[in-house]
């Protein structure tokens, strides 16, 4: 489970931290290859995962449009898929819709403007921030190996990171 800077050991925290009980129903949401899937099941939680080209513990969908039930699920987990939808409070929406009353988000990615941006948004889509830790160093680190190998597209034209952090955090639906 290399695709997100951390790797496993990130994925175990947000796990952790999200404070699940045995038997809760969670989406990974941006699954790819369905590892983190596999690794839920392995402690024992029910988990399905979602991706445009999903592997063989994933479905076929998108988050902006998910074929999920409303409120069907304890939890959510999405791990450098959410800013790769193009529309994060739509994301965030979704994610909102999917979840039981006071299920939690578990999420890691690039965030434009940083914490106060993810606050504010997290927010406006109807979650309380209940934790965040700041990897930036582990996805500056993580993102030159993938440019070197060849694995990622520096950013276009005119972008830059300047302003943008990698944040890990724990998001609850109100309400």
């Amino acid at each position: 489970m290399t695709r997100h800077p951390g790797g496993e050991a990130a994925t175990r925290r947000l796990i952790s931290a999200a404070a699940l009980a045995p038997g809760a129903r969670v989406v990974d949401l941006g699954a790819g290859d369905g590892s983190a899937v596999r690794l839920l099941r392995s402690l024992g939680f029910e988990a399905l995962g979602l991706d445009l080209e999903p592997g063989p513990d994933a479905v076929r969908g998108d988050i902006l449009a998910p074929p999920f039930a409303p409120e069907s699920f304890d939890a959510a987990l999405s791990q450098c898929a959410l800013l790769l939808t193009g529309d994060v409070p739509r994301a965030l929406g979704e994610i909102r819709r999917l979840l039981r009353p006071g299920g939690v988000l578990m999420y890691s990615d690039a965030v434009p403007g940083g914490l106060a941006a993810l606050a504010g948004l997290a927010r406006e889509a109807g979650f309380e921030l209940l934790s965040a830790e700041d990897m930036t160093d582990e996805w500056r680190e993580y993102y030159v190996a993938a440019l070197w190998r060849g694995e990622a597209e520096p950013p276009p034209e005119g972008k830059s990171f300047k302003n943008t952090r990698y944040l890990s955090a724990i998001l609850r639906r109100n309400g």
